[in-house]
């Protein structure tokens, strides 16, 4: 279909009435489950091929306007005996976490904090922080995360920019931290300890305050007990709740600002692709509240849906498989490098896996081998979960496209979660067909507000469409497939350029998986520009003769695209990808890597 052509039929659907879009989607809907015959366009999000995977509420339902915690409440209230929150031996019910969500407004209050102010929160998530997130949201103030691996100077800057006064820091965390809040504006450190909601809390915290601006925790919440309850402040369109950051590895970091409607519209949308929780069912939580997939998909989706939150902030790939094992879960939201480490034989122990129904992963993308590695193990635990993908990224507010338990592909991320939208353009912000790689460009509302005090990025990041629709720049490259599921293939930024030429490392990575010898692997150009592949093998062939195995992947590359350009000369054996700041493969310091190469 030609551009123009294109930008009419986009025009004319944006005017539709809420009720003719409805009745658009169960049209289109039919279509795709072959009901009726219709013409499709062969545009993913014109045809939205995706929703013959909804049922009737995936369509016709939308997300309540509503202050995050007044839903949260709404939605628990009845049930203020079930156990909401498991820490460390605690067991915390929802008539305590009111409580206690209570007890930290006052003290919020108590220090000033009102509607529209950013309190600085710098911690893995214990309670404390999951009171303090929605004591804020109640207050309709801003919860400013911070991780503590985010570059000193930066984080500075980005606590002036908001102007946070007060701060909550994880006891782990000080010392890294401690400088920087010192040079900061902070006129209050709440020192929280790790262990302050645990059985197992030290009769003396690991740190003590050391000067006047510093506090424990437990002494702030003294500090509201003669304070009234803040009032819930009523919902306003697009009225700020959380702001992330963007890692600042290619330039300066940029602060995401997230509203009461990125969240609402989020845990509206996954129990309508037929990914509903068990009320009771135990959830087990390890995303670092600093990515938004960690204090939204994560947490907030499992307690509104009156799932139990178990907590364990250390990121470590014994203890996650250590858990998982020993506690049963019904679901979890884990990274891949996580996942990965059920392939480890030495890491499993005696355990059972018969509730896990919902395990999730995301951040990056996960081999196919590696997949069925897990689910493999999955099924010697007693399980027949699939491990499910998830895509999307901070300023999408956490994820946009899933995978469900019926979506057929076991590669793919999955499709739109209800009310997002998504289609494949060019550099030139043209959409492609099905089927045609190109850039990942999501509408969707879930998404941020802006990035905070920076119109421009803010303007670079979203396009406009004719059609008045407002769309996410990813800086992904993907595909939509027939299916209406999108592959993502990597980030438009991973590309080596060689000889002048744009090589995409996940490229020539594909070609590498395809040996069956090959759990995993990363190629990129090192810090001297030379082309490196970095390879796990599985464990069987651990032994295999690697000087063969290269010059089997080398000619196997050099195959599929006929250009020496391609291949890697340059490799290095490992036994897992290093892990940076609780999250994604240390690629960086890979890079700098000098010894253990076979070139």
């Amino acid at each position: 279909m030609e551009n123009k052509y294109l930008i009419e039929l986009k025009k004319k659907i944006a005017m539709l009435s809420l009720e003719e879009q409805i009745l658009r989607d169960f049209y289109l809907r039919d279509i795709a489950l072959g009901k009726i015959q219709g013409p499709p366009i062969g545009y993913a999000s014109i045809d939205r091929i995706h929703l013959k995977y909804y049922g009737d509420e995936g369509i016709v339902e939308r997300p309540e306007t509503i202050n995050v915690y007044q839903d949260l409440y709404n939605k628990n209230k009845d049930y203020m005996d079930q156990v909401a929150l498991i820490y460390f031996g605690s067991e915390i019910t929802f008539k305590e976490l009111f409580e206690n969500i209570d007890k930290t407004a006052k003290s919020l209050s108590a220090n000033g904090v009102k509607k529209g102010d950013f309190v600085t929160i710098c911690s893995a998530l214990t309670p404390e922080v999951v009171y303090t997130f929605y004591a804020l949201a109640k207050m309709g103030a801003v919860s400013n995360f911070m991780s503590p691996f985010f570059d000193k100077e930066q984080m500075i800057n980005r606590i002036s920019d908001c102007g946070s006064r007060m701060i909550i820091v994880m006891d782990n965390f000080y010392p890294i931290v401690s400088e920087t809040i010192n040079k900061s504006n902070m006129e209050k450190t709440i020192l929280l300890p790790t262990l302050n909601s645990s059985p197992l809390k030290n009769s003396k915290p690991i740190i003590q305050p050391s000067n006047e601006k510093e506090i424990l925790w437990d002494d702030f919440i003294e500090e509201g007990i003669n304070e009234k309850v803040p009032q819930t402040v009523e919902y306003e369109n697009q009225m700020p709740i959380v702001m992330v950051y963007s890692s600042g590895t290619t330039g300066a970091s940029k602060a995401i600002l997230l509203t009461h409607d990125s969240f609402n519209n989020s845990i509206f949308a996954y129990p309508r692709c037929k990914l509903a929780m068990t009320r009771g069912d135990v959830y087990y939580q390890i995303v670092p509240p600093w990515f938004s997939t960690g204090i939204s998909s994560s947490m907030h989706l499992a307690l509104i849906q009156g799932g139990t939150l178990f907590m364990d902030p250390r990121f470590d790939r014994k203890v996650f498989v250590s858990n998982m094992l020993k506690y049963n879960f019904a679901g979890t939201l884990a990274s891949v490098t996580l996942f990965q480490a059920f392939s480890d034989e030495s890491l499993l122990t005696e355990g059972n896996l018969s509730n896990l129904t919902r395990p999730y992963q995301g951040g990056e993308k996960i081999a196919k081998q590696d997949k069925e590695n897990v689910e493999k193990v999955f099924k010697k635990y007693n399980s027949n979960a699939r491990l499910l993908n998830g895509y999307g990224q901070c300023e999408c507010g956490a994820g946009f496209t899933t995978q469900t338990t019926v979506t057929p592909s076991d590669t793919t991320v999955g499709i739109p979660i209800p009310g997002v939208n998504i289609g494949i353009f060019d550099e030139d912000n043209n959409e492609l067909p099905i089927n045609t790689r190109g850039e990942i460009y999501a509408c969707t509302p879930c998404g941020m507000k802006e990035y905070y005090n920076n119109p421009e990025a803010t303007k670079n990041y979203f396009y406009i469409d004719e059609a008045g629709n407002k769309w996410s720049r990813t800086g992904d490259i993907g595909i939509i497939d027939s299916n209406g599921e999108l592959d993502v293939l990597g980030r438009a930024i991973d590309h080596s350029i060689i000889n002048g030429k744009k090589i995409y490392n996940f490229d020539i990575e594909d070609v590498i998986l395809k040996n069956p010898c090959i759990q995993n692997c990363d190629v990129f150009t090192d810090d001297d520009g030379i082309l490196v592949g970095h390879i796990i093998l599985k464990n069987k062939y651990i032994d295999i003769d690697k000087i063969e195995l290269l010059k089997e992947l080398q000619k196997n590359i050099y195959d599929e695209y006929k250009d020496i350009d391609y291949v890697p000369f340059k490799f290095k054996f490992r036994e897992s990808f290093p892990i940076a700041n609780f999250s994604k493969k240390d690629v960086k310091g890979m890079k700098s890597e000098k010894d253990g190469f076979i070139i």
